[in-house]
């Protein structure tokens, strides 16, 4: 019997010419990560244009912070390696330009490689998609000729001061 993975989903309209400014970025990490498209920097939380979806994940998750907050641009051919976010509680992706018939998000069965995969997000503009850090996931390449532009990031738990 396979186990579950454990993902929640919100929507959030993306909003105006925020393609146009995650590509201003270009490719900052140079195809180097799992991620084999272009990669803005990893602290894009610090640039106000990326303001509603902090707030989003914010408003979901009150007792975790967005560590890290970047870009990804893939086009045909492009596609993302099996890979995790073990330093991490959490870790999302946000479509913000998509088509549906671009590769999703394959969440493979580890244990199991034989087996079919534990859980397939398809991309849909504006939906934010939620889960567990350590779960291992990848996205095969792009061969449906549209862009797939997404805003990913990584939480961790808010430290309590006593």
């Amino acid at each position: 019997m396979s186990r579950e993975v454990k993902i929640e989903t919100y929507f959030l309209e993306p909003p105006y010419k925020i393609v146009e400014h995650i590509a201003s970025y270009g490719d900052e990490q140079d195809r180097i990560r799992p991620v084999n498209a272009d990669m803005t920097n990893w602290h894009l939380e610090t640039d106000i244009k990326f303001k509603p979806i902090i707030d989003k994940i914010n408003e979901n998750y009150p007792q975790y912070t967005i560590k890290e907050l970047w870009g990804n641009t893939y086009r045909q051919g492009d596609y993302a390696k099996t890979h995790n976010h073990f330093e991490y509680v959490y870790a999302f992706v946000w479509f913000v330009d998509t088509h549906t018939s671009s590769s999703p998000i394959v969440f493979p069965n580890i244990e199991c490689p034989w087996e079919p995969p534990l859980a397939i997000i398809r991309p849909e503009r504006g939906k934010i998609v939620v889960f567990d850090a350590e779960e291992h996931h990848y996205v095969p390449p792009i061969t449906d000729g549209h862009k797939r532009v997404t805003v990913a990031g990584n939480m961790i738990l808010n430290k309590k001061v006593h």
